[in-house]
């Protein structure tokens, strides 16, 4: 039975996977020759969240199979009961949705807008602050071991969206303007290296572009849990 779902959970996740892609190539409009620049980053910035959703639904599907070796042994394992498990399962759900105050060490993250001069031919976009630039370095720390991230005191939850408008944020619905400050709970060493290492994304806005990123580690960071309906 087990054997049967695991199989079940694994074709279901490579077709999700094959929806997707198929969904990008078709979405590429084959009759656009010339691009703008604007338009060429619009485009890559969607390749982009391509595959970091691509990414991301592999760690998922990775997690339901390691989740179902985890209950197949411990049907053998006369130490542990399913109460137990499902009491596991039920406090790291609230912590992954969003629904439970947490605390902890980890880091604090400044970013805001360049205060570079334009250079002659670049564009002005390069030295503001997108969303796709908060998504990548959100993305960084979760492969990093965050365990919990806020923004401006937002809550992170699994399904939030982020939006950029000018010199503002957008998360959960509700608007934030710079500086944005990203709060992580997790292994502190570890995410600051996902963040100031020479070959992260966060480094790479900070050297190349002259966005404003500073990181602070923090013995003790609490992060409220998502309270609106």
């Amino acid at each position: 039975m087990y054997k049967s779902i695991k199989q079940k959970m694994v074709i279901l996740g490579a077709f999700i996977l094959g929806i997707l892609i198929s969904i990008y190539i078709k979405s590429l409009d084959n009759t656009n020759t010339y691009m703008t620049l604007d338009e060429k980053k619009e485009m890559e910035n969607k390749i982009q969240k391509t595959k970091d959703e691509i990414t991301r639904l592999k760690t998922v599907n990775l997690e339901y199979k390691n989740k179902l070796d985890y209950y197949n042994k411990a049907v053998d394992d006369s130490d542990k009961s399913i109460v137990d498990l499902v009491t596991i399962d039920l406090n790291n759900l609230k912590r992954e949705s969003g629904f439970s105050l947490e605390k902890g060490e980890g880091i604090k993250i400044i970013i805001k807008d360049s205060d570079k001069d334009l250079e002659s031919n670049q564009n002005p976009n390069d030295l503001i602050v997108h969303d796709i630039d908060i998504l990548r370095i959100i993305n960084d720390l979760k492969k990093s071991g965050a365990m919990s991230i806020a923004i401006n005191g937002e809550r992170l939850l699994p399904l939030s969206k982020i939006k950029c408008s000018g010199a503002t944020i957008t998360v959960n619905d509700t608007t934030y303007g710079q500086p944005f400050i990203i709060e992580v709970i997790g292994d502190k060493k570890t995410l600051a290296a996902s963040v100031i290492s020479p070959e992260s994304y966060a480094n790479l806005l900070k050297q190349g572009y002259g966005i404003y990123i500073k990181v602070e580690a923090k013995d003790y960071i609490t992060i409220n849990s998502y309270k609106k309906s």
